[in-house]
């Protein structure tokens, strides 16, 4: 779905995505170079079972929770979020950032970066940067080695999914959407 040097906008998360190195161009890690607006709220808490998530700043600064407590990451600064950790990142309240985010077991998180970007884009997320249920449901339930939300326990989630997911395709929706793809 993205390929090097392909650009992504997700206004909701206030951050912009260019991607360095990508699945479909052959690479086994995924890296991106994720500008940040100060202040912007990014996505909510999640976590990758299978991937660690290395965040470098190259510009500014920007905030990454980890397992509850909070890290502000600033010019020449990292931090490695280790598979299967709780975590969210941000911009930083004052600051505009530049961050380089490399997953070393990406799977499908390239896919889900471009699909929840072409979904703010075209409006169908809500303020908090979130999708209807149905939408989480049908994306979700294809991410379940990559990416799965902290909101609720595992099996809750997957039992949700076998009830929303075949809903929402029925009403077209699709787990995963390309750059430009929704009007």
């Amino acid at each position: 779905m993205a390929h090097v040097g392909a650009r992504i906008e997700n206004p909701i998360a206030g951050e912009s995505l260019t991607f360095v190195s990508t699945c479909e161009d052959g690479s086994t890690t995924l890296v991106c170079d994720i500008t940040t607006v100060a202040g912007a709220p990014g996505p909510p808490e999640h976590m990758h079972p299978s991937s660690s998530e290395l965040f470098e700043v190259h510009e500014g600064a920007i905030t990454v929770e980890l397992d509850g407590v909070l890290h502000t990451l600033e010019s020449g600064q990292s931090l490695t979020v280790e598979a299967g950790v709780p975590h969210k990142f941000a911009s930083h309240p004052e600051l505009d950032g530049r961050t380089r985010v490399t997953f070393d077991v990406p799977g499908r998180i390239e896919d889900q970066l471009v699909t929840f970007s072409e979904l703010a884009r075209a409006g169908r997320l809500s303020a908090d940067g979130r999708p209807s249920m149905q939408q989480v449901a049908v994306t979700f339930s294809q991410l379940a080695d990559d990416t799965r939300a902290t909101v609720a326990p595992w099996p809750a989630q997957r039992a949700m999914f076998a009830v929303l997911a075949p809903v929402g395709r029925l009403r077209g929706l699709k787990p995963f959407y390309a750059w430009g793809e929704l009007n």
